[in-house]
């Protein structure tokens, strides 16, 4: 049900996910599902039109809702029908929309579950851009931004065996990788972009999870973002790096068969209290 904001005089006791994708279709999340009134900035429709004609952001959103049944949902429609993205530029109105509403409906996690094709070790040549920028405001509000680390490492890993896409390559996000069941056990998915602390860029990926839908690193980024939901609800009055810092704290640790440590993220071993 899509619920006007009067509906919620109380809504910083339950996380709000702002979902930046292709939209939502309240008719295949749960029943009950809180789905709060976003903006369409996709190009198509008028400005009010959530509907999810690609079926990525209603994959994202149930997701989410698998991990965290109780979070609200604030579509930030971004992707046309085919799932493209008309005008990149809207990506920063976007962040700066979220940023302009979060205390109006309390926002407390940005899920932006999408990737160009880049792999990039630093951040360095986007400092100062309007998304970082954006981004670096909202994480000194206490709201995360969590990020798809990339699918295209087949491609990229003969030039660098490390990198990220963009927005995850912003140091200020919650950059996600995916996992994957292999017949040796859990690993990095084969498609999955990655890059290690141990470079010393200043830019990393924050955790790796197993993808839920859609798949690979939107999945895992949804996952993570249910995550932070989920720990959110258990410790209301915190936010922000002290949400991650309570993940970090929860971790496993995977090593790949370069004998680099990765952060993991179960939705099954939160510290949840």
């Amino acid at each position: 049900m899509i619920n006007s904001i009067s509906d919620h005089s109380c809504l910083s006791s339950i996380a709000t996910i702002a979902v930046i994708d292709s939209g939502v279709n309240v008719e295949k999340l749960p029943p009950g599902t809180v789905v709060l009134p976003g903006i369409n900035l996709s190009g198509e429709g008028d400005e009010t039109d959530i509907a999810d004609h690609s079926g990525h952001g209603t994959a994202v959103s149930a997701t989410i809702l698998s991990v965290a049944p109780a979070a609200r949902l604030l579509p930030v429609k971004l992707m046309d029908r085919r799932g493209a993205l008309r005008d990149k530029s809207q990506i920063d109105t976007a962040f700066a929309w979220i940023l302009a509403n979060a205390a109006r409906f309390g926002i407390g996690v940005v899920c932006a579950a999408f990737a160009d094709s880049s792999h990039r070790v630093s951040d360095e040549a986007l400092r100062g851009t309007p998304a970082q920028r954006h981004i670096a405001a909202l994480l000194a509000s206490g709201i995360l931004t969590v990020t798809a680390a990339g699918n295209w490492y087949p491609e990229h890993r003969s030039r660098s065996l490390h990198g990220m896409a963009w927005p995850a390559i912003i140091r200020e996000t919650v950059s996600v990788g995916a996992l994957a069941d292999m017949e040796e056990g859990v690993g990095l998915a084969k498609a999955s972009q990655r890059l290690h602390a141990s470079l010393n860029t200043g830019c990393s990926t924050t955790f790796f999870a197993l993808p839920g839908e859609p798949g690979m690193t939107s999945g895992a980024a949804a996952a993570v973002t249910g995550c932070f939901a989920a720990v959110r609800q258990a410790y209301p009055e915190e936010a922000g790096t002290r949400l991650l810092q309570r993940l970090r704290a929860g971790c496993d640790e995977l090593i790949d068969e370069n004998g680099l440590s990765w952060p993991v993220v179960s939705p099954l071993d939160l510290p949840l209290g």
